[in-house]
């Protein structure tokens, strides 16, 4: 069996490394397509294009291995059967399941393969790119942290609302903000909570200080009972801000640029400051969904292959070109359905793997 196995694995190499490189290649242009007219027009070094498109193949990777597992099951399995060499390997007692094993082996892999480079070399190589394109586009990319204005939050009782924050000067990781409202609940169900507002405030690694504050005491009937005025307040609550981001977009705009530690770490942060966080979630659970499309390509495409086999040899590459185009609309679609809320994050994520795994198992059932 092991020369079996060989055999039908080194039917796959050819078709799978040329489909991802194939693939490869049309996403590459699309990508340069979009900046041919700022490359020409502000005479973009070749260099520095090159640094472009360095910087966005892990990305492309991940997108294209499932193409080429789609391609190479087909073909391989398409081949061998109209070449009647399933048919005695059958009749010599050996089932589908055992056959088409080293196609499942060669799709774990690549699955495997692609979340490790998802999740290990695609953020870094991600913000790269970005830093790369932004300064084509004449602007920079700054990682220190900002505040999503007109934002309310709720951290440990207290309830924050931030007007606007800006970056200070000579500290990448403080903010300035202005017109802040603090909400503290009562200790005791039923009384108004203690107003706090102050006109400015320093941020830093969770400790707030304010400026010029105000603390208003509600009595019973939600009368101010007393007001008490103060130049400068320290508020030692190490509340996270709502929202990281920087110029480029936060982790909800580019969660290609995060680790799932790192969506999982800002997904808790959210959920203990009262914030939605749907988007980050459909995110965190798609880190790993989209890589095992690999090994559901190969649950499914060796019976469909072998199913449709006498319709000809151009019949593997239609298959596999169906398949993926039923994946990425489907993706596409159970992402919106996911970040609309009409759909749960991880049922969104796993939707297309689940879909072609079992369509997989039901041919390769039926056929045995």
């Amino acid at each position: 069996m092991r020369i079996l196995d060989r055999y039908l694995v080194g039917e796959m190499l050819l078709p799978y490394f040329t489909g991802v490189f194939a693939v490869i290649l049309m996403l590459v242009g699309n990508t340069l397509f979009g900046l041919v007219d700022i490359i020409l027009k502000n005479n973009i070094p070749l260099v520095v294009v090159a640094r472009l498109v360095v910087f966005n193949l892990p990305t492309l990777i991940v997108l294209t291995l499932p193409v080429g597992v789609a391609l190479a099951a087909a073909l391989a399995v398409n081949r061998m059967a109209r070449d009647s060499e399933i048919t005695p390997i059958r009749m010599g007692g050996v089932p589908l399941l055992r056959i088409f094993a080293p196609i499942f082996i060669v799709g774990l892999l690549s699955s495997a393969f692609s979340f490790w480079l998802g999740d290990s070399v695609v953020p870094p190589a991600e913000r790269a790119f970005q830093k790369t394109q932004a300064a084509m586009f004449g602007y920079s990319i700054s990682a220190s942290p900002s505040l999503v204005a007109n934002r309310v939050f709720t951290y440990q009782g207290f309830e924050f609302y931030v007007r606007d924050a800006v970056k200070l000067p000579g500290s990448p990781n403080s903010l300035l903000a202005h017109d802040i409202m603090l909400y503290e609940n009562p200790d005791t169900p039923g009384g108004f909570p203690k107003l706090i507002t102050a006109k400015s405030a320093t941020y830093s690694q969770g400790l707030w200080k304010l400026h010029q504050v105000i603390v208003h005491t509600l009595d019973e009937q939600g009368f101010t009972r007393l007001e008490v005025f103060g130049k400068n307040g320290m508020l030692d609550v190490r509340a996270p801000l709502p929202v990281i981001s920087d110029n480029s977009g936060g982790l909800e705009d580019q969660p290609d640029s995060y680790t799932r530690a790192q969506l999982a770490s800002q997904i808790a942060i959210m959920h203990r400051t009262g914030q939605d966080a749907t988007a980050l979630e459909v995110a965190y659970h798609f880190k790993l969904a989209l890589p095992f499309l690999c090994l559901a390509f190969a649950l499914c495409a060796p019976p469909l292959s072998l199913r449709f086999a006498r319709a000809g040899s151009f019949i593997g590459i239609f298959l596999s070109i169906v398949m993926v185009f039923v994946a990425w609309n489907t993706l596409l679609l159970t992402k919106a359905l996911g970040l609309s809320g009409h759909m749960s994050p991880v049922l969104a994520a796993w939707s297309p793997d689940i879909l072609f795994a079992l369509l997989g198992l039901y041919f390769l059932w039926r056929m045995e």
